[in-house]
């Protein structure tokens, strides 16, 4: 899908499992994290589509299959959430184009932030929504959060925006990353093989934020806790966060289902950030969870 100013976004839809769910079955939106894409969801989507849900999902702008912003390929930049807003907006009309049935979304991370912004400022489909560890802090240890948002507004202001934040590097396929550890799951499996996706299509990988990426991050996790707006989301919401992530902070999790007046939090005490791809044991307890709040939300 070509936008206006001549970025193009990948759409992407699952054939059903067999048999095909009927037209006015709920359609589920996947929306990945930051340097992910959608063949890292076709797990779940199978999950789904044998559930009986119609599946589709859409890489971001800078990231998967979606253009990239900045000649290096590899790094994640954007200068404004603003835009994730304005794509996911004219996106979806393409996206839900022939479903009859309830729309519900799922966000991971990055995306989960981004659901949650959207549904809070625009006008929007949605009959329930999932946040999978959604991105409404970020561990900036050792710097505090605040001290990394003015390190990276410095930054920017200084014409370095384009280039890797502090600690961040390129994509590299060799060697493999480590899987003790990684902050991201406790099952190796599914670790190698997320890693495998970007050794057989090295146009999908994704490598660290630039300084620009951090700083629109910051801001826009303050903006959307600054709002009046949370407490009037009228709209259920299920809030996935692992308390052993150390990706993003969980104090935020419990902040933003105070403040989301029909909100479910679901905590995981051994859940790492990709809860979805997680070790079975937590995985099955996380799909349970998401299975208890749709059986609430839609239609028998």
């Amino acid at each position: 899908m070509e936008r206006p100013d001549g970025a193009f976004l990948r759409l992407s839809r699952w054939n059903p499992a067999s048999p095909a769910p009927p037209p006015d079955a709920a359609t589920l939106l996947i929306l990945p994290g930051r340097a992910e894409y959608v063949e890292k969801y076709a797990e779940l989507a199978g999950d789904f589509t044998r559930r009986g849900l119609h599946v589709v999902a859409m890489d971001w702008r800078g990231q998967g299959g979606a253009s990239r912003l900045l000649p290096d390929q590899s790094m994640g930049h954007v200068e404004s959430f603003d835009i994730f807003l304005d794509d996911m907006a004219a996106a979806l009309p393409r996206l839900l184009d022939g479903t009859a049935g309830p729309a519900l979304a799922l966000g991971h991370s990055m995306g989960g932030h981004i659901l949650l912004r959207f549904v809070a400022e625009r006008t929007h489909p949605f009959h329930g929504i999932i946040a999978s560890a959604p991105m409404l802090g970020i561990n900036t240890a050792p710097l505090p959060e605040g001290a990394a948002r003015q390190l990276a507004r410095l930054a920017v202001r200084m014409g370095h925006g384009q280039r890797y934040a502090l600690g961040q590097l390129p994509f590299a396929a060799d060697p493999p990353p480590a899987f003790a550890g990684n902050r991201l799951t406790s099952d190796p499996d599914r670790f190698a093989r997320n890693h495998r996706f970007c050794l057989e299509d090295p146009a999908l990988a994704l490598g660290g934020a630039s300084w620009g990426w951090l700083d629109a991050a910051l801001a826009s996790i303050r903006h959307y806790f600054d709002q009046d707006r949370l407490e009037q989301v009228d709209l259920p919401i299920l809030l996935l966060s692992g308390r052993a992530d150390r990706i993003v902070r969980t104090d935020r999790h419990d902040l933003a289902a105070r403040r989301l007046p029909r909100c479910t939090l679901a905590s995981f005490p051994e859940g790492r950030h990709e809860l979805l791809m997680e070790a079975d044991p937590i995985r099955n307890r996380v799909l349970a969870a998401i299975d208890d709040f749709l059986a609430r939300i839609l239609p028998a």
